[in-house]
């Protein structure tokens, strides 16, 4: 539905504010008047109570909001801010915290608008809270304030019924919860068949059972593996960070080696004037940026080629006797810019192309993993009527017709000639071993122009290539002046047809660019395209097209910084998990001034939104990869490994050195091993403790530490055997709770409301107590009555209206059994063990966290 919604401008008024300063009014931040100094809303203090509220017309899904700026960068605006939002203004909730960039630009921030589980958070009012303003104990300002969303009434109206609804069924589950605990079975059982609501998940309602009800140790144990077998711990799994493992599978050549250390004997070529730059090809200061002109680049241009690159090769081919004895042809020469692909079938990698740091390549490799040797397919494809020597190119492969498809290059100034600015598209068949023109002028045929720094996939089950972004090489000296950067299209192999898939006005699109990553999703049949470069703008937004659109419409995944994105760097390379929905992203060069080289692995989840830092190197280790840019990072998706190829180390030393040794990575997360291993020795050590508990059944007790107990702990670990041989003094003093030397399966959850429930007896208890109480408040504050009788201010305390005024007489508090208080001790230390083993699953699965009790304020 919500795709059927067009988001809108949103009104709204200052409903509340903390203060103002003369007349810099809360109001001003209505009207954007970026020239006018006065047109803002100025605090009349920094304590950190300052605030203002907004009230929309009516509940509304707020997706974004934009801050206007004055003309200069100004020491009040918000370094620092937090927004909340709801239909409450008494009640709201965090919906972003991030600040603004010290400039003249205007920002705009995505809210969230939807709650963990993906349903639309309906709002009325809007709180922005300074936290910090970017000069010293300044006063907080803001400029103007616009506010985007769905306002449609059917759409909100059913997010607010959706909302409603969701709030009352935990409700419920919430007084599930607190009824079983406290045995109230009939009501439980009442208000399960009348609500229709299910407290947790059938596995761990017969988890509960065993344990809390029955204490039956090893059914709990069989439930739990059982729940492990079935997939039930894979929510908890997701949440593991991963740990990488990096492996050598080719070194550098001797002579890469060499260089590394001794440098370039020769200097490096000069950047030509007037000429695009290339971060793929040579890391030397663009003469463009000087001159005020974009510089697109691969991946983030930070440099110009500047050199006059000499023929392709001399038409030989390989395959030959001769060819394969030359030790230059045992593997691929060290270069960047280059192309790698895998093959899902058979796992084997194919690389072509690229630029060794003085000329172009086009030869065509293919790699084994399993033996680890690299094969020579074709030592110089243009001779063959395949692609002429080229880098900044972008190649794909078709898995189902096991073909190579490579489209686009990137050529020097002197080399734009008519004949040499056709786009082709090549295919490989690597089943024939020929190369093939799929199309000798893409552009003509209603595709891109020819382009560089793009970005290629394939959907293999429809035979269709996508293509976007790229810097158009210009073909004359006004385009060179001005950037063009080209769009989506997509190419149907069977029919040979190129379309342009660029949306109709007025529906929103990303900006065209160079340095992006876009990746397919087979399984959700989604295209994903994030961050990169456009001008001197550094963008960095997510977007999805939906393959099964005809045609695909592009939808804004996030239009502002994400929490916690990975640093934006140039030649930036990244892949996608289809099984997992994660998308890993490898960054090469800073785009600080410094132009520092570091290799950064951060890892996006498409299911929960979130960045996470795996890894992160930026010196020279042995067990790890060298920091490059201009590398290879590819994926495959059924052994689960990465490849990492070539790249340029960025030596000021050696300019020319690229690399040419190839790396496996592998991300491990903890299996659901250690996690039945942790859950198998809590439920014995609790076992333990309830014999140990009884006196009588001490040689059982004992018998079951030295067997079954000792069976489950793992004896390598000093902090598990140390505990374990602690847990022989519970025989003699008897304890049935753990310990503060606890240490081998995490603290205790909270145990709030796990006692006994009520009773006649304890309600009349309860009610003496009370009364009680109450007398003595009375007597304690006659004091303070007298002096509210006599004129004073202080306030007389009256009786509770909840209290009896003359409680009838009851009989002597009903004595302690002590047997029913120890069932009931075991019992909560059996919802304590269930609550720690709770957190294995997935939240739905399992009771709701809240407890009933912690909502009773006294």
């Amino acid at each position: 539905m919500d795709n059927k919604c067009e988001t809108v401008k949103l009104s709204y008024t200052v409903h509340r504010y903390s203060s103002y300063s003369a007349n810099y009014l809360p109001e001003n931040i209505l009207i954007n008047k970026p020239s006018d100094q006065l047109s803002r809303w100025f605090t009349d203090s920094s304590t950190p109570c300052q605030y203002i509220l907004l009230k929309l017309e009516n509940p509304a899904i707020v997706e974004s909001i934009t801050f206007g700026k004055y003309i200069k960068a100004h020491v009040s605006d918000l370094k620092k801010f937090q927004i909340l939002g709801g239909t409450d203004e008494n009640n709201l909730s965090l919906l972003l915290k991030a600040g603004l960039k010290k400039d003249n630009s205007t920002e705009t921030f995505t809210l969230r608008h939807r709650t963990s589980e993906g349903l639309f958070f309906p709002v009325q009012y809007i709180k922005i809270v300074p936290l910090q303003s970017w000069g010293p104990a300044y006063n907080y300002t803001i400029w103007y304030v616009e506010l985007n969303g769905k306002n449609q009434e059917d759409f909100v109206n059913n997010a607010l019924e959706t909302i409603s609804l969701r709030k009352e069924e935990e409700a419920v589950r919430i007084l599930l919860k607190h009824l079983r605990r406290r045995r109230y079975k009939d009501a439980f059982e009442a208000l399960t068949r009348e609500s229709g609501v299910q407290l947790e998940g059938p596995m761990q309602g017969r988890l509960w059972n065993a344990l809390v009800e029955n204490g039956d140790y090893e059914l709990a144990e069989q439930i739990f593996e059982e729940a492990a077998n079935s997939g039930e711990l894979d929510w908890y799994l997701s949440w593991q960070p991963y740990t990488p493992e990096w492996k050598q599978l080719v070194p550098c050549s001797s002579v890469v080696e060499e260089r590394l250390y001794s440098g370039d004997t020769s200097p490096p070529p000069h950047a030509r004037a007037q000429d695009l730059s290339c971060a793929d090809r040579q890391p030397q200061i663009d003469p463009l940026e000087a001159n005020g002109v974009e510089a697109g680049g691969v991946d983030g241009a930070v440099g110009g080629a500047g050199c006059v690159r000499g023929p392709g090769g001399d038409g030989e081919s390989a395959g030959g006797g001769e060819a394969a004895a030359s030790p230059c042809l045992l593997r691929p020469v060290p270069r960047g810019g280059h192309q790698l692909v895998v093959d899902p079938n058979t796992g084997l990698l194919y690389l072509f192309g690229g630029w060794n740091g003085e000329e172009d390549l086009d030869d065509l490799w293919s790699f084994d993993p399993s033996t680890e040797s690299w094969r020579l397919l074709c030592l110089h494809s243009g001779a063959v009527g395949g692609p002429s020597p080229r880098s900044c190119h972008k190649m794909v492969f078709d898995p189902v017709h096991e073909k190579l498809y490579t489209l686009g290059r990137y050529l020097d100034n002197v080399q734009r000639v008519p004949e040499n600015m056709k786009c082709e598209l090549y295919s490989y068949s690597v089943r024939e071993g020929v190369w093939r023109v799929s199309c000798e002028d893409t552009a003509a045929a209603g595709g891109p122009r020819l382009v560089f720094d793009h970005q290629m996939c394939l959907d293999a089950s429809e035979q269709t290539i996508y293509v976007f972004g790229g810097r158009v090489l210009p073909a004359n000296t006004e385009e060179l002046s001005s950037p063009q950067y080209s769009g989506l299209f997509s190419y149907h192999i069977e029919s040979n047809v190129w379309r342009s898939l660029e949306p109709e006005p007025p529906h929103p699109a990303p900006p065209h660019r160079v340095s992006h990553s876009m990746l397919f999703h087979p399984v959700q049949r989604r295209l994903y395209m994030f961050a990169g470069q456009r001008n001197k703008e550094q963008l960095v937004d997510m977007w999805w097209w939906d393959c099964e659109e005809a045609p695909p419409r592009p939808h804004a995944l996030c239009t502002a910084p994400p929490r916690a994105p990975p640093p934006q760097g140039f030649t930036q390379r990244a892949t996608i998990d289809p099984h997992t929905d994660e998308i890993h992203v490898l960054s090469g060069m800073s785009k600080e001034k410094d132009k520092c080289v570091y290799n950064t692995l951060w890892v996006f989840s498409l299911r929960r939104m979130t960045w996470s830092c795996l890894y992160r190197n930026d010196s020279v280790e042995p067990s790890e990869p060298r920091p490059r840019f201009a590398h290879q990072f590819v994926y495959d998706p059924v052994r689960k490994v990465h490849y990492l190829f070539g790249g340029n180390p960025g030596l000021t030393s050696s300019p020319r050195l690229r690399l040419d040794d190839l790396w496996s990575l592998r991300l491990h997360r903890a299996g659901c091993g250690g996690v039945r291993a942790k859950a198998r020795a809590a439920l014995r050590e609790a076992r333990y403790r309830e014999l140990a508990a009884a006196p009588e059944r001490a040689p059982a007790a004992l018998h079951y530490l030295r067997h079954a107990l000792s069976e489950a702990i793992d004896h390598s670990s000093s902090l598990q055997v140390a505990h374990f041989q602690k847990l022989a003094t519970v025989l003699f003093s008897g304890r049935t709770s753990p310990d503060e030397d606890e240490l081998l399966y995490g603290s205790e959850a909270a145990g709030a409301g796990t006692g006994r429930p009520l009773d006649v007896g304890r309600v009349r208890t309860l009610r003496r107590r009370r009364a009680a109480a109450r007398r003595d408040a009375y007597h304690a504050d006659l004091p303070r009555a007298l002096l509210s009788v006599l004129g004073t201010d202080e306030p007389l305390v009256e009786p509770s209206p909840f209290e009896d005024e003359c409680p009838s007489p009851e009989p002597a508090e009903e004595p302690r059994d002590s047997r029913s208080n120890e069932t009931w001790e075991t019992r909560a230390a059996r919802i304590r063990l269930y609550d720690r083993l709770c957190r294995y699953f997935r939240p739905s699965a399992v009771p709701p966290a809240d407890d009933i009790q912690n909502l009773v304020h006294l």
